[in-house]
């Protein structure tokens, strides 16, 4: 057992003194700290003593020991806590936690004010989740007695994805430690020394020059707003905030994803649902939000008419699917399955083959080649297909069930708009296993989930069986026919999502390859 502050405790080997406390709901301040990252003792706010032994010690480095008896608060350490505090604020944007009208200011200026480079606590991104902020407010801070010293470093914004403001930085070291220590890259490190110590890579080379995996780590622990995702940082609180899996391979990474006016505005790793050291990678991290968002995605159904695609409604879009597929025999009709379909949507999709008996089901670009062969007339595909503009004068209909306008639109005959994974509830089975995939916002326009046009179809075409209200009710069948799935692996540098080259709809992540196109892993 320990005593801290009067309160007797069990003791555990090989933890520290804070992670006790925090085990046991004892709070102790600390800028450095962090559950992920090993000791370093930075910051020196978490200050302790330890009775028996002389002056202070940090909590967060010092081993804890059996019959330990520990105080974190008393009137000593509060002042040493408040002297240390001070001086980490001397080099800090600082004056509106000690504005006398810092209350009125954030009743009238409740939004985030939008600057290049930030000056106080009203044009921070990180303003209502700062913990700088936070201690100030616990410590009751109104003055410094030390100068000011403001760093006069400029914003750098020569990367993607990442915006530094080093400005704002208090030398906790997290984002160095995260680098090293979790990721095993080493890309961050403390450069120079005294007043102009600075976080950097070596040789102040771009991270893009770097081995940077851009993977956002080091956002993630940054306790101030040096640190921000870019496209990120401007949107306050989220009005909503949903765990999922991403689906852009098939390791099996979860997320938590950000919501706000209907729109997803960011992600970041499920600190609940680690599956690797970051649990996301670029693509989902910082690639979802613009790729997903984007104005050009497909919104409403569309049939040919006169040469030309013209938006209609599903059950038109359906009869004239019904008429395609009734034109010829299931051995003159294939299917192309994409790889990023929701496990429920791959098995509705063997269902209907199966009552339909058509037996053409591509999985791979290669398979194509069998439309001549096999003497293929309609091609029902998930996904956008370079390849097709070889094949359009063999083919007499293509069906196009996808999210984007990729490669093939402008040949169908029938589009179908299909929602995103992040639009729809769901199962994907990955190298971790089955997943959960959550709905997190409404597909736009008419899209529906891939499940509900396939079941749309079939119940147009009169095939029984297909008549689902929930996701869940088509687990459960799968669960009882014991349903294996066929789907090919989806490789972590796989550049698409479904036919659409992420590059495509996102700037930066294009900037990214074509710096390191001679790169094996640009990331």
């Amino acid at each position: 057992m320990l005593v801290i502050d009067g309160k007797k405790v069990p003791y555990e080997e090989g933890k520290t003194i804070l992670e006790i406390a925090r085990d046991n709901d004892i709070h102790i301040p600390t800028l450095c700290a962090h559950e992920r990252l090993p000791s370093f003792g930075a910051c020196r706010l978490c200050l302790v003593k330890v009775h028996g032994t002389k002056g202070f010690m940090n909590s967060c480095t010092t081993p804890a020991k059996p019959g330990m008896i520990i105080t974190t608060h008393n009137l000593e350490i509060k002042k040493l806590r408040r002297a240390i505090f001070e001086l980490i604020l001397s080099e800090h944007p600082s004056s509106c936690m000690m504005c006398s009208q810092a209350e009125h200011c954030d009743k009238f200026n409740s939004g985030i004010m939008k600057a290049g480079v930030i000056t106080g606590c009203n044009t921070c991104p990180n303003k209502e989740i700062c913990e700088v902020r936070a201690i100030a407010d616990e410590l009751n801070f109104k003055s410094i007695r030390f100068p000011l010293f403001y760093k006069e470093l400029p914003l750098e914004r020569n990367d993607p994805f990442f915006d530094r403001d080093y400005n704002l930085c208090i030398h906790c070291g997290r984002c160095v430690r995260v680098c090293q220590d979790i990721e095993g890259e080493g890309i961050l490190v403390f450069t120079k020394r005294g007043h102009d110590t600075k976080i950097g890579t070596s040789f102040e080379k771009p991270h893009i020059e770097t081995n940077c995996a851009f993977c956002g780590a080091c956002i993630d622990v940054c306790p101030t707003g040096a640190l921000s995702a870019r496209g990120q940082k401007w949107y306050e609180d989220p009005d909503e905030r949903v765990s999922t899996t991403c689906m852009l391979c098939d390791k099996g990474c979860h997320f938590e994803v950000d919501v706000k006016w209907g729109r997803i505005v960011a992600l970041r790793p499920d600190p609940n649902y680690k599956t690797v050291k970051t649990g996301i990678c670029v693509k989902g991290r910082f690639c979802l939000p613009t790729m997903l968002n984007d104005t050009e995605r497909l919104r409403f159904p569309r049939i040919r008419k006169n040469f030309k695609l013209y938006p209609t409604n599903w059950d038109e879009a359906a009869i004239r699917v019904r008429e395609i597929l009734e034109s010829y025999p299931p051995s003159k009709i294939a299917i192309y399955l994409s790889s990023f379909l929701i496990d429920e949507a791959e098995y509705l999709f063997s269902k209907f083959a199966d009552q339909l008996e058509i037996h053409n089901i591509f999985r791979k670009p290669e398979d194509l080649k069998k439309i001549k062969k096999n003497g293929i007339k309609i091609l029902y595909t998930t996904e956008g297909l370079p390849e097709l503009k070889k094949y359009k004068d063999s083919l007499e209909s293509i069906i196009f069930q996808e999210v984007f306008p990729a490669e093939g639109f402008e040949l169908a005959d029938v589009v179908l708009p299909a929602a995103a994974f992040t639009e729809e509830n769901g199962t994907f089975t990955t190298t971790q296993g089955p997943m959960p995939i959550e709905k997190v916002v409404k597909a736009p326009g008419l899209a529906l989930e891939d499940w509900k046009i396939i079941a749309k179809i079939s119940q147009e075409l009169d095939l029984s069986g297909f008549k689902y209200i929930e996701a869940i009710e088509i687990q459960q069948e799968m669960e009882r026919v014991n349903f294996k799935l066929e789907r090919p692996e989806i490789d972590e540098y796989y550049l698409k999502y479904r036919g659409t080259p992420i590059a495509e709809k996102v700037p930066d992540f294009d900037l990214l390859l074509k710096y390191r196109k001679d790169r094996e892993k640009p990331w």
